[in-house]
């Protein structure tokens, strides 16, 4: 009874997000990718409704797996290199940051932590593209789920804190470092930025077969090679590059409504994995967690605003390229309302994108290559 209570509010909850979120006085401040963290934050750590863990754990993979094809089917390449200078700058230097930081941090850590290589490349999945890369490494990387739920609730934890700094103080503070952003034409697609979303039943039927059969062909490519499926890091980036190229195909693309549904089994991995996220535990036992997180965050934020600095970036390029990283597309807006600039929306959007893209690729080969290091 309470694992069915349980799969129905993973399934609807997500829903019900999206019409909280259309409220005006939220939706500037509450996205729904908030709302469902918060809401398995809420069952997981208040004991509402006893859990089913096994359940929550399937439903994160399974999840993720099938979101990663839907949100890169709307990836055009050539958008990225249309975008301005400065964008595609700023967001360069934002990875470098992060896997500067990264590596940094895990070199501090690798004598008391014997896979502070493998939270490495977790991390750089999550300051590259998102949640959704950090899930897919430690899956790759066959990482303990135990590990993955602790690092995850860490990286709420951090990134909450980081998120209201952002949302309140550092657009002030960032404009005593950096120029003030400059209103032109020179952001590409401009004009997309208020295209509302359409939605095609069929589409979305497309959209999801042709997810789940790039999810089998990555499997039995793998299979194919060794005979096994516990090559999972080469299932998962077999898995993006199919998913890479099948978005080259101007039908795939413009399939309407690929990208919202990806998005919708995201805010379901999210509820998911908020109610695996145990602060108590992580409080009990990741302590060291948390300050490898916190200090590859904090240093990512300052290397990125440092570089920018000396590149002469503008703070809201800045801002949103971080975000976009940082966080992935679904905070976009949230950032954009917060520094009042909805012309970088789309250009973030863009970004975020190619963050899910090349997330997988760098979070892996950086935990091979430390781990071949120490």
């Amino acid at each position: 009874m309470y694992s069915i209570l349980q799969l129905l509010i993973i399934l609807f909850f997500p829903w019900l997000s999206k019409r909280i979120n259309k409220h005006p006085a939220l939706s500037s401040w509450l996205s729904p990718v908030v709302l469902c963290y918060a809401m398995g934050i809420l069952l997981g750590n208040f004991k509402i409704l006893p859990l089913d863990t096994d359940l929550a754990t399937t439903l994160t993979e399974v999840t993720i797996v099938l979101a990663i094809p839907l949100l890169l089917f709307s990836t055009d390449l050539s958008i990225w290199l249309k975008q301005s200078r400065l964008v595609l700058l700023s967001f360069g230097v934002c990875i470098i940051s992060g896997l500067i930081s990264t590596m940094m941090v895990a070199g501090i850590f690798h004598e008391v932590m014997e896979d502070s290589w493998m939270i490495a490349g977790m991390l750089v999945g999550i300051y590259t593209g998102g949640t959704p890369n950090m899930q897919a490494i430690g899956l790759a990387l066959e990482a303990s789920q135990e590990r993955i739920v602790l690092l995850n609730a860490a990286d709420i934890l951090c990134g909450g804190v980081l998120l209201v700094f952002l949302t309140s103080v550092a657009y002030r503070l960032y404009g005593l470092f950096l120029p003030s952003y400059q209103h032109n034409s020179e952001t590409a697609y401009q004009e997309h930025i208020n295209t509302p979303f359409l939605l095609n039943p069929r589409h979305i039927f497309l959209a999801v077969g042709l997810s789940s059969g790039i999810v089998a062909m990555s499997l039995g490519v793998s299979y194919l090679f060794f005979h096994d499926l516990s090559h999972t890091a080469v299932i998962i980036l077999l898995l993006t590059t199919f998913s890479i190229v099948a978005s080259l195909s101007t039908t795939v693309r413009n399939w309407q409504g690929a990208y919202e549904t990806g998005d919708y089994f995201l805010l379901m991995f999210c509820v998911a994995l908020g109610m695996l996220a145990d602060f108590q535990t992580l409080i009990d036992q990741g302590g060291e967690l948390i300050l490898f997180t916190a200090l590859t965050l904090s240093s990512t934020l300052l290397l990125h605003l440092f570089f920018s600095y000396l590149l002469k970036i503008d703070r809201d390029t800045v801002m949103i390229t971080f975000t976009a990283a940082s966080y992935g597309p679904a905070f976009i807006g949230q950032i954009a309302n917060a520094i009042n600039n909805k012309q970088l929306v789309f250009a973030g959007i863009a970004m975020g994108l190619m963050g899910y893209a090349i997330g997988n690729y760098l979070g892996i080969s950086t935990a091979y290559f430390l781990q071949w290091g120490f």
